[in-house]
């Protein structure tokens, strides 16, 4: 795997959005928003309790991808009119569910000292997608 430049290190500790790409069992494309934490090679996104286009997480396109298809990829990028400051890491993986466990907590309380706003929206036993990071691509200006 494609060891990551010091720029790309900043960018995934700056910015605080990122996009998860899975698909179908049909191939069929399927892209969210997403908050992030990353630990080598690992990176993690919960199902949070803001409001989605389902009630029951199950339910959610990304969380039917990750369970029939097991593909991902997750782009996080910064854009400049200047193009020289320009940048963006795309890691592409394996992702499953975690629902519990050590890990889980873990990487909950990661999310929690990441965004604020999870003091006020508690992560609780929020589901988390895990993306094994098996291939990184990146660019910068």
């Amino acid at each position: 795997m494609e060891k990551l430049s010091t720029r790309s290190l900043e960018l995934l500790a700056k910015e605080r959005v990122a996009r998860l790409a899975t698909a179908d069992q049909y191939a069929r494309p399927h892209i969210v928003p997403i908050v992030f934490v990353y630990e080598h090679p690992v990176l993690y996104t919960p199902i949070d309790g803001k409001r989605k286009s389902v009630e029951d997480w199950h339910e959610l396109r990304r969380i039917k991808n990750v369970e029939t298809n097991g593909r991902a990829s997750v782009l996080i990028d910064f854009y400049s009119e200047n193009w020289s400051k320009c940048a963006w890491v795309r890691m592409d993986g394996v992702a499953d569910i975690l629902i519990k466990g050590e890990d889980h907590r873990h990487v909950l309380s990661l999310l929690a000292a990441r965004y604020a706003q999870y003091r006020n929206l508690p992560l609780g036993d929020a589901p988390v997608v895990r993306v094994r990071v098996e291939h990184i691509s990146q660019w910068h200006g």
